[in-house]
């Protein structure tokens, strides 16, 4: 429905007011706003569907006969609080909500005369009723050094592979680091992969790795790297020629994916995936050894901050490790004598 200039000029400077003089009509100001809003974009359907409800709540909340609303500020945390219930927060639904009152309220003030103080707040208290989405954190099953063990030994005819499996397992690499390797002064280092904002600002330089070598092989995260750095072996093609970063990694799974003792591994241990032997790394860090590494060293190696580490890495366990736990603790305990406290 299109409005001519003359239901457009009264809609702008004809302010709709209740019997009580300088009590803004806020079921007149709705009707005028779906007037104007069906002069646009949406059709009459999309309306009754997207912003109709929204904007019949507001009015009801505005037409209460005790505590109503007095600004839009008001207006928004009322409507929020009542209606809220079954939106998850950073939801569309919560979006299209704030969205239509937010239209709701800048058409009142600027169309239909409503005084200031009932523009709609700030970006920043509106993104606050929004709220922040929860997003659910899916653990990572890390490879065991029993399995690490066994699968670095499978690969001893596929040399090329077996360099990336260590390199990653023993370092605790992403895959796709595996295209940044430089050797400095006896040092294995990587460069940063991962892009977002802060880092596209000011790049990170080359952080040091370290292997956690297993038991059964010690010291063969140093023998890896000097096959690497002299050249007698190779990364696979599918990593040295990837295009990108998210190529490398791709790459570094394809090659696990056509190994058969890979894929009995994953029949066995529900929720393996490539990105497990680095979960391995964390682990064997912080359970393996007699004395665990550091949190902010262990994070540190692996790229990223302690926050970081706690929520994706260190997060890990089951029931049997809780005993283990437990049982080395007070382990010294067993065999003292509980002296009477008479």
């Amino acid at each position: 429905m299109k409005l001519g200039l003359a239901e457009s000029y009264k809609l702008l400077v004809d302010v709709p007011e209740t019997a009580v003089q300088g009590q803004l009509d806020w079921v007149e100001v709705a009707r005028r706003y779906e007037q104007w809003r069906l002069s646009g974009v949406p059709k009459l359907s999309t309306y009754d569907r997207n912003e109709r409800p929204h904007i019949n709540n507001a009015v009801k909340l505005l037409s209460l006969p005790k505590r109503a609303p007095h600004d839009g500020r008001s207006l928004m945390t009322s409507y929020a609080l009542k209606f809220f219930g079954n939106c998850p927060a950073g939801g569309v639904g919560r979006k299209r909500h704030l969205l239509s009152i937010t239209r709701f309220l800048n058409f009142a003030v600027k169309r239909c005369g409503a005084a200031q103080q009932w523009l709609p707040p700030d970006k920043e208290d509106i993104d606050e009723l929004k709220g922040e989405r929860e997003l659910v954190v899916k653990q990572t099953v890390p490879l065991m050094p029993e399995q690490l063990h066994s699968l670095l030994v499978s690969l001893d005819s596929k040399p090329e592979v077996r360099l990336a499996v260590a390199l990653v397992g023993l370092y605790g690499l992403r895959p796709s680091e595996l295209k940044t390797l430089s050797f400095d002064n006896g040092d294995l280092f990587v460069a940063p992969t991962k892009r977002n904002k802060a880092t596209a600002k000011t790049p990170r330089k080359p952080r040091l790795t370290l292997p956690l070598d297993l038991v059964e092989m010690p010291g063969e995260g140093a023998r890896c790297v000097e096959l690497w750095r002299s050249g007698l072996v190779t990364l696979p093609a599918a990593i040295v020629n990837a295009k990108d970063f998210k190529g490398a990694g791709n790459g570094f799974a394809t090659c696990l994916a056509r190994h058969d003792y890979w894929n009995s591994l994953k029949a066995s241990t529900k929720g393996l995936v490539p990105y497990s032997l680095r979960h391995g790394y964390a682990w064997r860090g912080s359970r393996y050894y007699d004395r665990p590494v550091p949190l902010r060293d262990l994070a540190s190696l692996m790229g990223h901050d302690p926050k970081t580490h706690h929520k994706h890495y260190g997060s890990f366990t089951t029931d049997n490790y809780k005993k283990e736990s437990v049982s080395r603790a007070v382990g010294t305990m067993s065999g003292m004598k509980v002296e009477s406290w008479d």
